[in-house]
Order: C-alpha cells, then sequence, then structure tokens
C-alpha cells in the first residue's frame, strides 16, 4: 500500500545518510547536517531523477499499461532510493521505458552517502572527482591559478584526492572485467543484462535490469558466473581499496 511504501522511503532514506549526520540530528544539530555537502548533493540527485522518471512513466507508462500521475511519481520515488542497495521494488522496473532504466543503472553506479550502508561508488567520490574535472579544466585556461578542491569547507589533500581516483578506476575496471567475463560465460544474456547484473553485484544493489529484474531470480547463472558474482558482491561491500590492501604483500610482512 502507499502507506507502507511511505515508511519504507523514510526509513530507506535514512540509512543513506552518512551516519555521523543521523548522529547530529539526533543530538539536535540539524543546521550542522542541512550543512553537509554530499548530503545535499545527494538529495539533489534523488530529486531530479525522481521526476525525470516520474514524467517518463506517465508519459510513455510501461511495456504492461499506462500509470497516473501519482503512481508513476510514488513508483519512481520509491525506486529511486531503494536502488542505493536496500533491494526492494515496489514495481518491476525492468518494464520500464529505456530512459528510466539508464537513469536507474546511473542510480546504481553512484549509490549513497559515505558511511552508510549504502552501496556504489559514494556520492562524496563522485564530488571530488567532479570538483577534480572541474579544476583542470580551469587550470587549462589559466595555467598559474592555484585551485584548491574543497569539500564542506575543507581543503582535501592531493593524496586523498588520488585516493579517491584510484577507487574510482579500480571500480571502473573491476566493472570492465566482469563485463568480459560474465558475457564470455553467458553468451545468450543481453548486453544490458551483463552490464547491469556486474553494476549490481558491485554496488550491492540487489535486483539488476533485463532478465535480471526485481520479479526474476539469478539461477540462469552457471556454477563460475555464480562464483564471480559472490566475489562481486563481497568486493562491493568491503570496498575495493581495503581489499587490494589487505591482498597486498607488505601488510603481512613482519617488521623489524
Amino acid at each position: 500500500s502507499a502507506r507502507v511504501e511511505v515508511i519504507l522511503i523514510v526509513f530507506m532514506l535514512l540509512t543513506c545518510i552518512n551516519f555521523s549526520l543521523l548522529h547530529l540530528m539526533l543530538a539536535g544539530r540539524t543546521k550542522e547536517v542541512l550543512k553537509d555537502e554530499e548530503l545535499r548533493t545527494y538529495i539533489l540527485i534523488l530529486i531530479v531523477a525522481w521526476l525525470a522518471m516520474s514524467f517518463n512513466l506517465y508519459r510513455f507508462g510501461t511495456t504492461e499499461a499506462d500509470l497516473a500521475p501519482l503512481v508513476a511519481l510514488r513508483q519512481a520515488l520509491f525506486q529511486s532510493i531503494s536502488i542505493s542497495s536496500t533491494g526492494y521494488a515496489s514495481a518491476d522496473f525492468a518494464t520500464w521505458p529505456v530512459f528510466s532504466q539508464f537513469v536507474l543503472l546511473l542510480l546504481m553506479i553512484v549509490g549513497a552517502s559515505a558511511g552508510s550502508t549504502g552501496g556504489g561508488l559514494k556520492v562524496m567520490r563522485i564530488r571530488i572527482a567532479f570538483e577534480l574535472a572541474k579544476r583542470e579544466v580551469v587550470k587549462i585556461i589559466q595555467p598559474r591559478r592555484v585551485v584548491a578542491i574543497r569539500f564542506n569547507q575543507q581543503v582535501i589533500e592531493e593524496r586523498k584526492i588520488w585516493i579517491v581516483l584510484g577507487m574510482l578506476s579500480s571500480w571502473m575496471v573491476l566493472v570492465t572485467a566482469s563485463i568480459l567475463t560474465i558475457s564470455f560465460l553467458e553468451p545468450k544474456l543481453e548486453l544490458i543484462d551483463v552490464l547491469s547484473i556486474s553494476i549490481s553485484l558491485l554496488g550491492n544493489t540487489g535486483p539488476a535490469l533485463g532478465a535480471f529484474g526485481p520479479t526474476a531470480t539469478w539461477a540462469a547463472l552457471s556454477e563460475p558466473s555464480m562464483v564471480i558474482a559472490t566475489m562481486l558482491m563481497w568486493l562491493g561491500r568491503l570496498e575495493l581499496l581495503t581489499v587490494l590492501v589487505l591482498l597486498h604483500p607488505r601488510t603481512w610482512a613482519r617488521s623489524d
């Protein structure tokens, strides 16, 4: 029902927020929470995605039926938030128009806030990468200008910026490798199936798109593909750099 969905939406949204911000909210420091750049960016992304998908669903409907305006708004809002990694679905979004499915795919990649229970790349990392791109454009136009990257009114060290870039690069390489591997092992799958599977697994989203949507199961995958899927979920939940550090020989080397 609509009431149940609203309750789920509220709590799913809370789990997408950084735990430190939730602590500030409980302490009554709401103004500090509202000033957080990551939270504001995440809310902006959700609103844009929600409205875009709502209009798309209302205008074109699904492959099964047309949707009333309020139904389109409700379904789009629920899926915009749940795609962060709760795994819930209030509708079969595999039947949605291609545009709405593509927006969901982007939300799978974005995930939720850093320090939350959500998956994906995290909003903070994407925001820092965006600010870095802006800085490089400015430096091309004005080579002598020194531009510091700030987040929440604090200058971010270059070392931390490179860590973020390393994380993003590792994520893209792993997604590409998983797409190639799964497509080789499962030649009957469509491109959207393999692409969404890889992103969903690494982002710990739950359902994917195409033949692996919210009303389907993953039983069609072969055993080797299941092993790869398990590894991707493990890597996505633990964070790639954490796993790489654990696997590095120097981590386990004894210090004299």
